[in-house]
């Protein structure tokens, strides 16, 4: 790995084990806030260490418009509306049933206090997501930075390399969110039913492994998002002779 994707794992490591932290205590709702911030810091710090290549003298605008599908893989849009459905049907029941829990360290609220508690993990979660639907349309929307072939294929490599980081981006804060609230809840209903290992706890754990490893796909697209575009010093070189020319 580069640093960049270092600065990107470190924020999902750092994001991950205090929200973690958190959840177990009686700031349980800025658990996913916290978890959002630090990988956002992340993306946003190894971003600035992995800039656009550098455009010639001559920056051209978009002729025709590009679909945003263009630089991702395949239906990866498709699966985020699927991962942010079922993050919208499971998220309030479980946080219900962890509010009820008269184990719970956060202390025992009723299905009122759970939704509103949900307010600050919804509120990111949908900021972010329309600001990543922004972010793609303008990756695939920004002008050329040349328009000779090496300029081409470094710009085209870029506008891949950013549309799957923020693919990765948003699935990694969907699905991590959804397996972290699975795997809490499972910690929770395990203190209460100790030894009470039956086919409920089965299915629970079972859902909470499946998303994690929806999580750990994102995950991965996260920090290795692609090459990002370089033009070669030979072609930079070029420039100016042509120019003149």
């Amino acid at each position: 790995m580069n640093g960049a994707a270092y600065v990107r794992s470190a924020g999902v490591v750092l994001g991950g084990a205090l929200s973690f932290t958190v959840a177990n205590s009686t700031l349980i709702p800025l658990a996913v806030p916290l978890f959002a911030v630090f990988v956002l810091a992340g993306v946003a710090v190894s971003e600035l260490m992995s800039p656009r290549p550098s455009p010639s003298g001559q920056p051209t605008a978009q002729l025709t418009a590009r679909d945003v599908d263009a630089y991702l893989p395949p239906g990866s849009r498709a699966q985020l509306r699927w991962l942010g459905l079922a993050l919208v049907v499971a998220l309030p029941p479980l946080a219900v049933q962890i509010g009820v829990n008269p184990m719970a360290t956060a202390g025992e609220f009723h299905t009122t206090g759970a939704m509103v508690r949900l307010a600050p993990t919804a509120v990111v979660l949908a900021c972010w997501g329309l600001l990543a639907r922004h972010l793609l349309r303008r990756i695939a929307e920004a002008g050329h930075a040349g328009l000779d072939p090496q300029h081409l294929a470094a710009d085209e490599a870029w506008r891949r390399r950013a549309s799957r980081l923020v693919l990765g981006t948003t699935g990694v804060l969907l699905s991590g969110t959804l397996s972290g609230a699975m795997f809490y809840y499972s910690q929770r209903a395990w203190l209460i039913f100790v030894g009470g290992w039956g086919w409920w706890m089965f299915g629970l754990l079972t859902l909470g492994l499946t998303t994690f490893l929806v999580f750990a796909h994102y995950l991965h697209l996260l920090i290795h998002p692609g090459p990002s575009g370089v033009v070669s010093a030979v072609a930079q070189q070029q420039e100016p002779a042509e120019a003149a020319a």
